[in-house]
């Protein structure tokens, strides 16, 4: 797999990958940042300036492509420098995989990427989360060190969410 951040250039691939989330029924684009409902010149303006700078109380974090070859499989967001409350609400790791891509293993790939970055930027554990209904998720945190702490529907509320803490 191979890892970077959006260029202007990916418009078109990206544009395809929420237009097949929308295909399969599914409104929110896991691990993107706001994809589908911020411009698109904006949404990496502010992707690199968080990579960079920061944003506001949430810090530095990545957004990242994720390829196999030349297809987009996936995006992986890593808010390393999030603070307690922050971790425990949204998480310090998010992930998404396009729909045909599903069960084939990107999504351990991604966390474990996500994994390393954390640990290269010395935190000592993180906390991940996922919906509860989604089981497929719920196994892949747990196959990369995932231990349950708590549910709750702080992600989106009436809905909820499993989180765990994985020790680095």
């Amino acid at each position: 797999m191979m890892y970077r951040l959006p260029q202007m250039d990916d418009e078109a691939i990206l544009r395809e990958y929420v237009q097949e989330h929308y295909d399969h029924g599914e409104e929110h684009i896991h691990g993107s940042c706001r994809l589908a409902s911020t411009p698109y010149r904006e949404w990496v303006g502010k992707v690199h300036r968080c990579a960079r700078e920061g944003e506001g109380v949430s810090g530095r974090s990545l957004v990242l492509l994720s390829f196999d070859g030349d297809r987009l499989i996936g995006m992986l967001s890593v808010r390393y420098e999030l603070p307690r409350d922050l971790s425990e609400s949204i998480g310090d790791i998010g992930y998404g995989v396009r729909p045909t891509e599903r069960r084939k293993g990107y999504a351990t790939a991604m966390l474990r990427h996500a994994l390393d970055i954390c640990r290269g930027k010395g935190k000592k554990s993180v906390i991940v989360g996922c919906y509860k209904d989604n089981e497929a998720s719920a196994g892949t945190i747990r196959k990369c060190g995932g231990e349950f702490i708590y549910e709750s529907d702080n992600f989106t509320k009436g809905r909820p969410s499993l989180y765990f803490r994985i020790d680095l």
